[in-house]
């Protein structure tokens, strides 16, 4: 009844604030990353018949490194699809065709800030010259809360 969904070689993309801090709020981070791999659908969801106590609720990302140490928790996530296509007119024909070229898969996630030191660092350590950079797999787990 859960779907649980994996995106690897993951690696930062676009603007990261490093700190915003309110007093008295709990800190997040905004991450966007692309995936350099397709994703793997390991469980498919499928909550059964339609019934208020199946509805899906959003928690339980996790965040790895390449050796598998965990990063970080990570309740608000979003995987995103981009594809390119290259239009095609076939002879004799007035419709042009639509044929897939490329895509990109880009994640984003807000962390909640607990072990600052190792998630930061990870991605800051890819900004030294010759550094491969980070390379991270996403956990996102969708739970049906059935009663």
């Amino acid at each position: 009844m859960d779907g649980r969904y994996i995106f690897r070689s993951c690696v930062p993309d676009g603007d990261v604030t490093i700190a915003n801090v309110t007093p008295g709020e709990v800190l997040n981070r905004d991450w966007t990353f692309r995936a350099n791999l397709p994703p793997e659908i390991q469980e498919a969801l499928d909550a059964g018949e339609f019934d208020p106590r199946n509805i899906l609720t959003g928690k339980d990302g996790e965040l790895y490194d390449e050796d598998g140490n965990f990063l970080a928790e990570v309740n608000t996530w979003q995987m995103s699809v981009s594809f390119t296509n290259t239009d095609y007119n076939p002879a004799g024909k007035k419709i042009t065709w639509a044929i897939p070229t490329n895509y990109s898969l880009t994640l984003t996630f807000t962390e909640t800030i607990i072990r600052d030191s190792i998630m930061l660092q990870k991605a800051l350590t890819g900004l030294k010259d010759r550094s491969k950079g980070a390379n991270l797999n996403f956990t996102g787990v969708l739970r049906t809360d059935a009663a």
